[in-house]
This record gives structure tokens, C-alpha cells and sequence, in this order.
């Protein structure tokens, strides 16, 4: 299971079992599958079951959806840290942190307005302990409104859906001997 995280701080524990900021109509819940994080690329849009800012995008309830189609999120940058399988699970703040320094770093090139500036957040799906020990070393930054407000259409700078070179990059998260 991967999961994912936002700039945004979590709320508290209590509030935390169904909150979904997205008004989701469930009489309009879709039956589709979960989408493995896997198989997305750079400009693939989705849904999620559920989603806490601060918090996992649980994978197992991530639904890819055509871009024209109202949509929750949009993949914009696909990042790989460098630690080859094996290597020990660097932990769940550690993986935060990597995953909101790339998905920040890359947010200005992939949407095209300054992260401060914009009317989109982000968030992100990363390894958790079960995955890291599978080898999986992915962390999907997607955008999504600020309001939670659905987004319709691409989001993206450009609207390729390929993943460029410059946003797929391996970085490690081993820490440096010296």
C-alpha cells in the first residue's frame, strides 16, 4: 500500500475516520475499480474514496478518471527516490518530507504558477513500510484545488500525459556517509 500526504496539517484524530473534503453524491459513487498507483502517468486525473489533508491517500480507494470528466486530482510530476530494494524503510516522516520537497519543487514547472500563488494544492501517494519492502520507490504529486472544489479539464502548464524526463528524477532518501 502506498500512501500519500499534503502540506497541510492533518486534523485531529477524532475527525480524522470520514472526513472527506470533496462533496462526493454517493448515489453517484462509481463502481469502478481501484486504479493501481502504478499505472499512472503525468496528467491522469482521479478520484478518491477518501482523502484527509495531511494525511494517506489510501491507493486502495484511488480511481482513475478522464481529465474532461470532473476530477478530484491531476498527476503532475512522478518522482523515484534512488535506494535500491532492500534498503531499509526510511520512515513515515522522512518519506513526508521527500515527497513534499519534490512534489513543491516541481509544482511550479508542472502547473505553471508559483505554488503560493496558485489555486491548487498538492498531495501525494509515497511507499509506505509494505511497498519499500516490495522495492517500490515512487512518490506521485498530484494537484487538487485548494477549496476541494472539483477540477474539470487539464491542470497542467502542458497537457501531455507522457511523463516528461525533467519530472521523474531518482533522489535518495539513504542518508549521506562522509
Amino acid at each position: 500500500m502506498l500512501g500519500g500526504c499534503s502540506d497541510s496539517k492533518p486534523p485531529s484524530a477524532a475527525s480524522q475516520s470520514s472526513f472527506n473534503p470533496f462533496v462526493v453524491d454517493a448515489s453517484s459513487a462509481s463502481p469502478i475499480p481501484p486504479t493501481p498507483p502504478g499505472a499512472f502517468a503525468v496528467g491522469d486525473c482521479f478520484n478518491t474514496d477518501q482523502f484527509v489533508p495531511g494525511t494517506s491517500i489510501d491507493p486502495t480507494g484511488v480511481h482513475a478518471i478522464a481529465c474532461d470528466e470532473p476530477h478530484q486530482h491531476q498527476v503532475y510530476a512522478i518522482e523515484h527516490d534512488s535506494d535500491p530494494p532492500g534498503a531499509p524503510f526510511p520512515g513515515d516522516q522522512s518519506l513526508s518530507e521527500f515527497a513534499d520537497d519534490v512534489c513543491l519543487r516541481d509544482f511550479p514547472d508542472a502547473i505553471g504558477a508559483d505554488y503560493r500563488a496558485s489555486t491548487l494544492d498538492f498531495a501525494s501517494i509515497r511507499p509506505s513500510a509494505a511497498t519499500w519492502a516490495t522495492g517500490e520507490r515512487a512518490v506521485i504529486c498530484a494537484a487538487h484545488d485548494v477549496d476541494f472544489a472539483e477540477l474539470t479539464g487539464s491542470h497542467l502548464a502542458t497537457t501531455t500525459t507522457s511523463t516528461p524526463a525533467s519530472s521523474t528524477t531518482s533522489t535518495s532518501l539513504a542518508p549521506e556517509s562522509g
